[in-house]
């Protein structure tokens, strides 16, 4: 089988910055296996897959090298770059007969996303050695533990002990902070899950937009990634969903060509609940 592979720059308006995800566009369904298998061959943490490409509401799977994933934030911003070239909006098809919305918000690609969660807790003494700087304060989620910091500046400064926040009980550690030149900033650290720093990662913002949406008392905020590649985010916050846009880019577009085996079917995909 031949399929067009892209690997497309996500909020961010130029390559080297940003997340970059890969994108596999599928004429024929094509087993688990063998996608998990260009997974690694790509050597992507997490691949998006497209098929009926051709269709008013196009399949949307995501895959890791171990097998079907839930979805991912930078992963889903790809797909719907390369879907929304003649379109202005989309309706990816999910397992289950679950839908992910997508459109172009003020030029730029947006995914609309559930809210996620969360509660305060008081985990600001133990996270303190862990990050070189006390957090003014915590919240936890299901995704991730966050710190809440006066500054970005505080952020900037932050020197993680990867070691030590492997031994949190979630996967992820979200710095934020009010920002300098975005509404809010942003670091995460997920050494449990494989990325001592995340690019830039959308389901954070799933759970701060609504935390600083209460804070600021604004519905739209933008978003500073301080990562070392830095990304740009804006966030909408309504009716229990956050739209998270950004820039994005075409890097790399062509072709593959692989064999398939027998196998189950991948083209159903499944409802996301992380990015």
């Amino acid at each position: 089988m031949r399929a067009k592979v892209e690997q497309v720059t996500t909020f961010a308006a130029t390559p080297f910055a940003g997340n970059p995800a890969f994108v596999v566009s599928l004429e024929t369904p094509a087993p688990h296996q063998t996608l998990a298998r260009i997974c690694g061959e790509l050597q992507a943490g997490v691949l998006a897959v497209l098929t009926d490409m051709d269709q008013a509401a196009p399949g949307l799977a995501f895959v890791t090298s171990d097998g079907p994933h839930p979805g991912a934030g930078h992963a889903a911003h790809a797909a719907a770059h390369v879907a929304l070239r003649d379109r202005a909006a989309v309706d990816f098809r999910l397992a289950g007969g679950g839908v992910l919305e997508a459109r172009r918000v003020d030029g730029r690609i947006g995914v609309t996303w559930p809210a996620m969660p969360y509660s305060k807790t008081t985990l600001a003494d133990r996270l303190a050695p862990m990050l070189g700087r006390e957090p003014l304060a915590t919240l936890d989620s299901a995704f991730g533990i966050v710190a809440l910091f006066e500054s970005a500046s505080d952020l900037a400064r932050l020197q993680p002990d990867l070691a030590a926040l492997t031994t949190l009980p979630r996967g992820a550690l979200i710095a934020t902070a009010p920002g300098q030149a975005s509404d809010v900033a942003i670091r995460v650290f997920a050494p449990k899950l494989g990325l001592p720093e995340d690019p830039v990662c959308g389901t954070a913002h799933r759970i701060i937009a609504p935390y600083w949406q209460g804070v600021l008392g604004r519905s739209r905020l933008s978003s500073r990634q301080m990562s070392p590649r830095g990304g740009d985010l804006w966030c909408e916050v309504a009716d229990g969903h956050v739209t998270i846009s950004g820039d994005s880019a075409t890097f790399l577009d062509g072709g593959i060509e692989f064999p398939v085996p027998g196998g189950s079917d991948v083209s159903k995909g499944q409802t996301p609940n992380s990015c």
